[in-house]
């Protein structure tokens, strides 16, 4: 197959969406933005915040309006008093305002929990953000590996598709055997085979991509090639025991365990303020109007003897009414629920130190592992591309001597075969290193 065929193909894949290339970083920004558990996290970060607003107004006065409009129906006569009553309808306003005063300081540690889960749920935030990175850095690495295998598998298929020309010209000339132009076509047809399937696995690789990016349209998405020169040498990196170190102070997850236990301890004090008696200031202001159905809002002076005006204004500005109090509440037994809500708090508590001891130990194991696999696959990466060289020399040589007539096809195909494999190995243990060193940077 000719070479232009495959440079062609490789291009389709290097078009991107208006005739962009996404990076890495482009990647990572595109997800923290739409990803759906970014925005999840977020709309709850919303919520968080609210219910700061929502402490910082309990300190506030709470202010009340009633109205209510009445109607007596039908006429009586109330034997107690020998009067007749009639229908009648009336009104009631009052406005009143209450403010505690003593609660056991409950809203001052309510505001502080409130804080407390906002500054957890910021924490989430990174959390998932990182949690996000990592499975994008690895997705975007398998696609420039599935990039490699296919460019490889497409050098294959020219070679296989060359010497099935030749060998088809020289068998023509009687210069070569039946059997060897079979073998060669069967060969010829295992790349083409083989290079198919690593096109299919791109284009997978990349669909895969898109939908961790939350990207509609795949049509020409493509990404940019990262040279392995461009990432730090992690291998000269502090050694795992000060990555943990380090780590204990910044890992997103450790930090919202320790938020969980804080918050635990508010509640705890939340629940205790229950013991304390609660002092309350309670104001009200009311008034009233009363009217006797099919008659005049009139009064009879005493006095004077005469009826005088009592409307619906006379009557709300003569009836006016002003309460002021203070009224204070001492528990004394409310069935050993304020015990029960403090004993849970403190479990909740306890729990929450649990599990940061657990994390802390599966953090140490995991910054561990990861070292010791970053030093494993740099040492395979430097193997495997001692290998790669080696081959790639001795398959040159089979190939010449092979041309020459010098060696069998068999020959020629196995050293074919050796040096594709030494290719796929070299690019396996690249992209496995690149992908420890972002595990590595994960936890630091």
């Amino acid at each position: 197959m000719k070479t232009f065929l495959i440079v062609a193909i490789l291009l389709v894949f290097q078009m991107s969406f208006g005739q962009k290339k996404w990076s890495l970083d482009d990647c990572i920004a595109h997800a923290k933005e739409h990803n759906i558990d970014i925005v999840k996290q977020r709309l709850e970060n919303q919520k968080v915040s609210e219910d700061i607003t929502i402490a910082k107004g309990d300190y506030f006065p709470s202010v009340n309006f009633a109205g209510l409009q009445g109607y007596n129906l039908g006429s009586s006569f109330n034997i107690s008093t020998g009067v007749g009553q009639q229908e009648s309808r009336f009104n009631t306003f009052s406005l009143s305002t209450s403010l505690d005063l003593f609660n056991g300081f409950k809203k001052k540690h309510q505001l502080q929990l409130a804080k407390l889960g906002a500054e957890k749920g910021a924490v989430e935030l990174d959390r998932i953000g990182l949690d996000i990175s990592l499975n994008i850095a690895n997705q975007y690495l398998q696609v420039l590996f599935n990039k490699e295998i296919m460019a490889v598998a497409g050098e294959q298929q020219q070679i296989s598709g060359e010497e099935l020309t030749r060998l088809n010209a020289l068998f023509e000339a009687a210069l070569a055997s039946r059997s060897e132009v079979l073998e060669m076509k069967a060969t010829a047809s295992l790349d083409t085979k083989e290079f198919v399937i690593a096109q299919n696995n791109l284009l997978n690789s990349l669909i895969e991509l898109k939908t961790l990016l939350d990207i509609q349209n795949i049509e020409g998405f493509d990404i940019e090639t990262i040279p392995i020169a461009s990432f730090s040498e992690q291998i000269n990196t502090p050694n795992a025991q000060i990555i943990y170190e380090n780590a204990l102070t910044i890992n997103p997850q450790l930090k919202a365990t320790r938020l969980a236990s804080d918050m635990s301890e508010k509640n705890i004090k939340i629940a205790k303020a229950a013991f304390y008696p609660n002092i309350n200031f309670g104001y009200t202001y009311s008034t009233n109007y009363y009217h006797i159905q099919g008659t005049e809002d009139v009064i009879l002076n005493s006095q004077t003897g005469e009826f005088e005006n009592n409307d619906f204004i006379t009557q709300l500005d003569n009836n006016r009414i002003h309460f002021l109090g203070v009224t204070a509440t001492v528990p004394i037994f409310n069935r050993f629920l304020t015990k029960s809500n403090v004993d849970k708090a403190k479990v909740d508590m306890e729990i929450s130190k649990v599990e940061l001891e657990n994390q802390q130990k599966e953090l140490r194991n995991k910054i561990e592992i990861a070292y010791n696999d970053l030093v494993t696959a740099r040492a395979s990466l430097d193997a495997s591309q001692v290998a790669y060289t080696a081959q790639k020399d001795a398959f040159e040589i089979a190939r010449a001597k092979y041309l020459e007539g010098l060696i069998t096809s068999y020959e020629f195909l196995e050293s074919k075969s050796k040096y594709i494999q030494t290719q796929s190995e070299r690019i396996q243990a690249r992209y496995d290193y690149l992908f420890k060193i972002k595990v590595l940077e994960y936890y630091q």
